[in-house]
């Protein structure tokens, strides 16, 4: 019964709706349901008639667990939720004001992650089963996944952390798409020619496509480039997901996801606004001008001849979508400064913060992203320079207001000391 009004939930958000979705989410919930301990709750409250004393006692105490942190959960993102539920507030006002409310939506990532959501989950399990079996080689092998899965990672504190990422980000992540998409009318773009010419100036008087080609203008190179572009919308979700439900650093993950948020809003929203431009693939269309970059997508087109290169297809669906006038996935035009770049420099941030390992991946991963900015012509250099910047201002201001006022962060995600007596109490 719990795990039917729970499918019934999920189609609500849409997730059921794919086939693959539909065949894995009953297998998964009941997994995670049972190690957990949260359906033997849930099916206490329909069936209590028919549990024993011990067991009433012990479910009502997995309960009262899950009370505890569920309220530890919403006191520790209080300011999290507080700045997503303002962002949200301040595009529908934008799009009231402008009279553009056909621009707001808040469910235009909802399928997706449900889907990603599942995927991911598929791939953790994999991952750990494969771990398990080649590094650590137990005696009793499917035992010994299962008791790390309960006590390590499926169980109640960590997946109740990862809760309100899961719920507000979808819906923070379209009201920023909204935005961007309102762009336009907001403040008309303006500004690629002051920089296609700064970007001539900062670099001795030559565009920076053009000090890429001689090193990389090969057509493999640019597809490979294009690969690792591409590529950042799964790192980005794996990263999301990563830290959501990471217990590791409580402070750290928080500062992740504050810098986070208001990198978005404020770089990729406001800044975007403000400095509103196109960038150089569609530097010639908007503004009519000779187009210094035409030769730079004229090979890129050429280069698609030997290779994939997946950009230009996203480029053209962009395109379309904005002489349309609509609203989608990933949809809207913005040049300055570039969200690629400043999650790419943000990964970073938080990988040398985890680990020696990790910070080296994301630094070398972060290099294509910031190259492939400009040799696939979707931004001026000045825009990844402009993103790194912006993103480490936030990140030091971040960090310093949780350093001086980061009361909000109590124990181990929001958990005091005697909530946390409390739980081991129980236990």
């Amino acid at each position: 019964m719990a795990l039917e009004l729970l499918k019934t939930k999920l189609k609500r958000l849409g997730v059921c709706q794919f086939e693959a979705a539909s065949f894995f989410v009953p297998c998964f919930l009941t997994t995670i349901l049972q190690l957990t301990g949260i359906q033997a709750v849930t099916d206490f409250t329909i069936n209590k008639d028919l549990a024993s004393p011990v067991q009433s006692t012990a479910i009502w105490l997995k309960g009262r667990e899950v009370g505890i942190q569920l309220k530890a959960t919403l006191r520790t993102h209080a300011l999290l939720i507080t700045l997503i539920v303002a962002w949200l507030a301040v595009c529908m006002f934008a799009a009231k004001v402008f009279d553009r409310a056909d621009r707001i939506s808040l469910s235009l990532y909802t399928n997706g992650q449900g889907l990603l959501l599942i995927l991911s989950l598929i791939a953790f399990l994999c991952g750990h089963a494969t771990y398990t079996m080649v590094f650590v080689r137990p005696e009793h092998l499917t035992k010994c996944i299962l008791n790390d899965l309960r006590n390590n990672y499926l169980n109640i504190e960590r997946i109740t952390v990862g809760l309100p990422i899961l719920l507000f980000m979808p819906m923070f992540i379209s009201a920023w798409t909204s935005f961007k998409t309102m762009i336009p009318f907001i403040n008309p773009y303006s500004w690629d020619f002051e920089f296609a010419k700064w970007d001539a100036i900062i670099h001795g008087g030559v565009h920076p496509w053009l000090l890429l080609r001689p090193i990389i203008g090969k057509p493999l190179i640019t597809s490979v480039i294009s690969f690792f572009y591409n590529l950042w919308f799964f790192v980005l979700y794996a990263v999301l997901i990563w830290q959501a439900f990471s217990m590791r650093d409580s402070r750290l993950r928080m500062q992740f996801f504050l810098t986070f948020i208001c990198s978005w809003a404020l770089l990729g929203n406001v800044v975007a606004m403000l400095f509103s431009s196109v960038g150089p693939c569609y530097y010639g269309r908007y503004t009519g001008l000779i187009d210094p970059f035409q030769p730079l997508m004229d090979y890129l087109w050429l280069a698609r001849d030997s290779f994939p290169v997946w950009s230009l297809h996203i480029q053209e669906m962009l395109w379309e979508t904005y002489e349309k006038g609509g609203i989608g996935f990933g949809s809207g035009i913005s040049a300055m400064p570039s969200m690629h770049v400043s999650m790419a420099f943000l990964f970073t941030l938080i990988g040398w913060r985890t680990g020696h390992a990790l910070g080296v991946a994301f630094t070398v991963y972060a290099v294509p992203i910031m190259i492939g900015s400009v040799h696939l012509g979707w931004h001026y250099a000045i825009d990844g320079y402009a993103a790194i910047i912006g993103t480490w201002l936030i990140w030091r201001a971040v960090g310093w207001l949780m350093n001086g006022r980061g009361s909000f962060l109590v124990g181990i995600d929001g958990i005091n000391k005697q909530q946390r007596s409390n739980l081991e109490e129980m236990r």
